[in-house]
């Protein structure tokens, strides 16, 4: 009895087709952008989605950012030293060097100095305008402390 060897091309292209798609997420609900997200048991259907909130960029405040995604942005304001008046919130907006205001994100300008605006910014405005290109950074006024 001869015993005759197998040729061994056809396992090693399966095996590496099968890393090639590990490693580019082929069939992964990740990449699939038609893909839906479904609730985990634990989580109740009326929690809201990451997606549904946009995540906070980094040149936006802490405060600035949790009042956009707050539920009740009045009573978050005043405990967190925030100015917060029909919809818009008091902030100072950092500028790139030589950029200007950029348009249509509802702001009122009060004051202007050497690349810092000081205003009104509408709230859902905020994470917009903190992503701007002429933008780099967007943080509450400083306010004097007591001693």
């Amino acid at each position: 009895m001869t015993c005759r060897a197998r040729d061994p091309l056809p396992p090693l292209l399966a095996v590496g087709l099968v890393l090639l798609a590990g490693c580019t997420g082929w069939g992964s609900p990740i990449s699939d952008p038609t893909a839906t997200t479904r609730a985990s048991p634990t989580q109740s259907p009326t929690a809201t989605t990451a997606a549904a909130t946009p995540s906070r960029p980094p040149d936006l405040d802490r405060r600035l950012y949790d009042l956009a995604t707050a539920e009740n942005r009045t009573a978050y304001a005043d405990p967190h030293g925030l100015v917060y008046e029909d919809g818009s919130v008091q902030a100072v907006i950092e500028l790139a060097g030589g950029r200007a205001l950029p348009d249509g994100y509802g702001v009122t300008v009060e004051l202007r100095r050497d690349g810092l605006v000081q205003g009104f910014v509408a709230v859902d405005d905020l994470v917009g305008l903190a992503r701007h290109e002429n933008v780099t950074a967007v943080r509450p006024p400083s306010r004097p402390q007591p001693t």
